[in-house]
């Protein structure tokens, strides 16, 4: 689930999606820089509804790569909690690339060792269960945005840069060092990219986007800013951005919570 310090009252329009639970198998696996392996899904794909920039599902995976995973359970309440004193075998992911005519869809995974899925992320194979997306996000258009996250934030960045406007984009990113760059190495003239490297220190502790939104230069008119990261990262950038936008022209997304396994998106 997205952690989020307060409820935030935002321009997003959310449409909501029916769901269903679709079995779905690996057929490609690409390195997209050192850190971010690109999943490619198919299966019953093609009516699967992926149209907002944070589009996300949950990815079921198995008890280890190549056995089969554990089928989504729904109840009349939606989907079945797990068995007291297990874990969820599920994890949140933003969909980054659905092709509908091939009935595949991208998943970009961070790779970062243990866990459920990132043990999984290192030996991809198999079949998934996908289940969602729950709904699909919608911006008006503005003047300006301003974007921003870390790892587990970049496929949404790079949804956003397909969708927005040619409309003056600054984008924030935190990153572990120079060679995650490449993600997003192609980015139009209107979009300036901030990078900002950790260079060892631990994710989740740097205040490097609050850095970056320190010096931001609001452009002329109406502006929307949204990013995805840590939570505690992002609430001095909350505090900083309602000091130049209304609150209702800022959405963050606290993608992961340090310390606590399994929340949020990867």
């Amino acid at each position: 689930m997205v952690v989020r310090d307060a409820p935030v009252v935002s321009h997003v329009e959310h449409s909501e999606h029916a769901r269903r639970p679709r079995r779905v198998e690996v057929v490609e696996v690409l390195d997209v820089t050192p850190r971010m392996r690109r999943v490619r899904l198919a299966g019953d794909l093609h009516d699967l509804p992926v149209t907002g920039p944070t589009d996300h599902a949950k990815l079921f995976f198995p008890p280890a790569p190549g056995e089969e995973p554990p089928e989504p359970r729904l109840t009349a309440r939606g989907l079945a909690a797990p068995p007291a004193g297990t874990s969820r075998p599920y994890r949140e992911y933003t969909l980054r690339r659905h092709d509908p005519a091939a009935g595949t869809v991208d998943v970009d995974l961070v790779r970062h060792g243990g866990g459920l899925a990132g043990t999984w992320a290192e030996d991809p194979r198999g079949a998934l269960w996908l289940y969602g997306p729950r709904s699909s996000a919608s911006v008006a258009a503005r003047d300006w945005y301003l974007l921003g996250g870390d790892e587990t934030a970049l496929p949404a960045l790079a949804r956003w840069l397909d969708q927005l406007p040619p409309v003056p984009v600054t984008v924030a990113v935190e990153v572990a060092d120079a060679a995650e760059e490449a993600y997003l190495a192609d980015v139009p003239s209107h979009v300036t990219v901030h990078w900002r490297h950790r260079d060892g220190a631990p994710a989740g502790t740097t205040g490097l986007l609050d850095d970056v939104v320190a010096g931001f230069t609001p452009p002329p008119g109406e502006g929307f800013a949204w990013m995805g990261a840590e939570a505690g990262e992002l609430r001095p950038v909350r505090r900083r951005l309602r000091a130049i936008l209304p609150s209702a022209a800022v959405d963050l997304d606290g993608y992961w919570r340090r310390g606590v396994a399994g929340t949020g998106l990867g």
